[in-house]
Formats: structure tokens, C-alpha cells, sequence
């Protein structure tokens, strides 16, 4: 088996990210510095920083970590559990559904709406939680949720 431990990202790629979570969700930069990114083919992971990190990245490893973001052709997506998990954070491009609105979208998994935000992928919650990922784009919103979140809709 080869070692596909994933590796620290370049300076630029780190950029990158903070500035997409920063730009996108206003999730500021500072909330990274407990973590290294890391960084496979297409996926992105948090990983607590440790001194032990090169030592570990001898480990016959596929995944580490959080997996918070994926490189989609040339965009970069959140992952539901990390929105799930740091998505309180976020001060814009989040969607607070209705039940009415989360029943259509658990059956059809998009709906027509229009919203007051640039196209993008967005956080989607109820009243309560945050759910996961969605898609917004001219005037309709795509759901990126996980079957697990779904099936408790």
C-alpha cells in the first residue's frame, strides 16, 4: 500500500481556504490556528497541530482528521460535518429552512427560491441545527445534505 498520508498545504493554498471560509460564510481566519490543514488530491483535512505530525505521516494513513473541504473542479465545497460542527461561527450565506421548505427539499432535493444572497454554496439549517451544505444558484437551492440528516427530517 502506498502512503497517501495527506500533506501540509503550501502557504498559498492555506490563503486559499482561510480566505474562501472568510469571504464566503465570515468565518474568521484566527478559528484555523489550532489546526494544520492538510491536504490530499481534491480533499482538505483539520488536524490538531502537534509536534508529532511527521511522525505520523509515516502511518499508512488514507484519512485524517476532519474532512472540511473538497476541491470541485475549480471550487472549493465545505463538508456538512464541518459546517455541522463550525458553522455557528458563520455570520453570512446561511439559510434558515421551514419544515414546508425542508420537506420539499428532502423529497426533490432542490427547490425554487430566491434569496437575498450571491450564488454559492450556503449553510442550510432549521430552527434548531445546523444540517449541512446546500447549493444556491439562480434562484434555486440544492441540497448537499447527508441521508442520515435527511431521514430525521
Amino acid at each position: 500500500m502506498q502512503n497517501r498520508f495527506p500533506r501540509r498545504v503550501t502557504p498559498e493554498e492555506k490563503e486559499e481556504v482561510l480566505q474562501f471560509f472568510s469571504d464566503r460564510f465570515g468565518i474568521p481566519s484566527e478559528v484555523f490556528s489550532p489546526y494544520e490543514i492538510l491536504r490530499g488530491v481534491s480533499n482538505f483535512w483539520l488536524y490538531p497541530k502537534t509536534e508529532f505530525l511527521q511522525t505520523l505521516s509515516k502511518l499508512q494513513a488514507q484519512t485524517v482528521g476532519l474532512l472540511f473541504l473538497r476541491r470541485v473542479s475549480h471550487y472549493l465545497k465545505p463538508t456538512s460535518a464541518f459546517l455541522q460542527r463550525f458553522g455557528y461561527l458563520a455570520t453570512k450565506n446561511i439559510v434558515t429552512l421551514d419544515q414546508k421548505t425542508l420537506i420539499k427539499l428532502k423529497e426533490n432535493r432542490k427547490v425554487p427560491i430566491e434569496l437575498p444572497i450571491e450564488p454559492g454554496y450556503v449553510i442550510l439549517k432549521d430552527e434548531n441545527w445546523i444540517l449541512g451544505c446546500g447549493l444556491y444558484i439562480s434562484g434555486k437551492l440544492i441540497s448537499y445534505l447527508e441521508e442520515k440528516v435527511l431521514r430525521t427530517l
